[in-house]
């Protein structure tokens, strides 16, 4: 394929304190294939204080590599450093956002940008995320598909090719993105699911995703993770996170935002409803055999259990779910069709 078919890409990766971990991900995109494809990997250092430029300096006789300081960290430190690169500029035309603990198949770059050729209306693309487990670390309870979705971010969708749905979003460690989204100036907001929160939003001004399957990279699982305390902090966290993405700012695109705008009442009890469930599944695992079980379960079923509080809690503080403005809003269309000539 000619040169000028490909696109550009940058690769831009956040860092903090993680240089064992970024060197292996910067030794996997320097193997990887790039024949006729230009490509760039920004690494943002998110005030480091390891050897994190030393390990991004040693790369630079393999590959095209920019090393850039964002030392503010806010609330969540990654969309200040992502807002780094971009604001940088000299960005390729496809912008990727992989995660330093990423391990990108030989193929990977040939993949982007095959995938961004086959799809030239879509602007946002993930592709698979398979886990790499720690040698000889993989606990019973981190076989559940649900909790290596939500603990460990794998994204394995049956379709080889298919369009991302309305309200929903792909995994924020391995997705990339046409740099013409950025036209209005659009950057990352400081809260946790960043990434999310960014596709979320393109997706509300009619941008469209699709899901590619052939483009693979692996997430290797950091050994903390499998700690209980580790696990549930990050559950608790992930379950009011989910809450405050899908109601602020309200999307029409997502379901739960759109229920609980147009029908506050029944927004309300569908949230209600959902908790008692899942507080009933919460105790109901206490029931199974097995340790592993009964700790999978607990977590899947903790994780809607808050949620669905924080939403229930959400829709009567935000002022785009008030019941009172709906009321509002009843009566003046009532007042406007009682005006209206006859």
């Amino acid at each position: 394929m000619p040169e000028q078919a490909y696109p550009t890409i940058s690769v831009i990766i956040c860092t903090r304190n993680r240089a064992a971990s970024l060197a292996l991900t910067l030794d996997r995109l320097a193997d990887a294939d790039r024949h006729q494809i230009r490509a760039e990997i920004i690494v943002v250092d998110n005030g480091s204080e390891d050897n994190t430029r030393f390990v991004v300096e040693a790369f630079a006789g393999s590959m095209p590599v920019r090393y850039l300081s964002e030392p503010a960290q806010g609330i969540f430190g990654k969309s200040h450093a992502l807002n780094r690169a971009l604001s940088a500029g000299g960005l390729g035309e496809i912008i990727a956002i992989l995660d330093d603990d990423m391990s990108p198949h030989k193929d990977w770059f040939e993949r982007v940008a095959e995938a961004c050729q086959r799809w030239p209306q879509m602007d946002i693309f993930s592709g698979r995320t398979c886990l790499i487990f720690p040698e000889g670390e993989r606990p019973g309870w981190a076989q559940s598909p649900r909790l290596k979705s939500i603990v460990f971010s794998e994204q394995d969708r049956v379709q080889n090719e298919s369009e991302l749905e309305p309200g929903r979003w792909f995994n924020g460690g391995h997705f990339w993105f046409r740099k013409r989204v950025l036209s209005n100036g659009r950057r990352f907001r400081d809260i946790w699911l960043t990434e999310p929160d960014f596709q979320l939003d393109l997706a509300e001004e009619g941008c469209r995703g699709v899901f590619c399957r052939q483009v693979v990279a692996g997430h290797r699982v950091q050994p903390d993770l499998f700690k209980p305390e580790k696990v549930l902090n990050r559950i608790k966290m992930l379950g009011l996170a989910l809450a405050w993405l899908r109601l602020d700012p309200y999307r029409q695109n997502v379901k739960q935002a759109r229920l609980l705008h147009d029908r506050p009442l029944l927004g309300r009890l569908f949230c209600l409803t959902n908790l008692v469930r899942w507080q009933f599944l919460y105790l109901a695992a206490n029931l199974h055999l097995s340790e592993a079980n009964r700790f999978a379960r607990r977590l899947i079923a903790l994780e809607r259990r808050i949620t669905y509080l924080e939403l229930f809690r959400l829709s009567n503080v935000l002022p785009a779910y008030s019941i009172r403005r709906r009321a509002r809003r009843t009566k003046e269309v009532r007042e406007i069709g009682r005006s209206a000539p006859a």
